[in-house]
């Protein structure tokens, strides 16, 4: 069940998709808090991106952030003997910021859930254009010289709860068309997006 509080972390141009793993390096002692802060909340974690041109802050003097980001759960934690730590998240959904709980010295945001409608597995036209994406997406990793064990993952995605999430997640483009494709609620949509970024960076290629 999402949750109704959560402390967010935020990252420049870091996007948390649902369906996806996120390994972070934590080295700021506000956000080492925070990783502990976490382990006594059930261990959820919000990842929003820093609004970029320019970084413009609040009035507040608070890091403007985009208001509809992702969450999920630190599954693994490695603590290194200078307090640093290595973490992963598992996402799990997408927020939306309504304000704000505290902000010192770290951000716990008040959020609603922001609902996607669920990928169509089982409808033929979805999985044509997944297939598609999929098709795409090796052609632009096998130029790029992706290890084998990537591209045996692409292959699966066919089943994957959030296919079109998860190709964008490891793929490099515009910061501003992914956070487009993480706030699309329509699946169709959402995968025509995708379709016509990689249409580009093939032709390029």
């Amino acid at each position: 069940m999402p949750p109704s509080s959560i402390p967010i972390f935020p990252l420049p141009e870091v996007i948390l998709y649902p369906g996806t793993f996120l390994p972070l390096h934590v080295f700021e002692p506000r956000y080492r808090s925070m990783i502990e802060y976490c382990s006594e909340s059930e261990n959820e974690i919000a990842i929003a991106a820093i609004i970029p041109q320019g970084n413009k802050k609040e009035a507040s003097s608070r890091i403007a952030i985009e208001e509809i980001f992702g969450w999920g759960k630190i599954i693994n934690k490695d603590y290194l003997p200078d307090g640093r730590s290595n973490i992963i998240i598992e996402g799990k959904g997408l927020l939306e910021l309504k304000g704000y709980l505290s902000t010192e010295p770290f951000l716990i945001g008040q959020v609603e859930e922001y609902k996607t409608i669920p990928s169509p597995l089982n409808d033929s036209n979805f999985q044509n254009q997944i297939l598609n994406l999929i098709h795409l997406t090796k052609r632009i990793l096998l130029s790029d010289g992706a290890p084998e064990e990537l591209l045996v993952k692409i292959n699966q995605l066919s089943r994957h709860p959030y296919p079109v999430d998860f190709i964008t997640s490891i793929l490099h483009f515009e910061f501003i068309q992914k956070q487009a494709i993480l706030i699309e609620k329509d699946p169709f949509q959402k995968s025509e997006l995708l379709l016509s970024i990689l249409e580009k960076i093939n032709l390029q290629e």
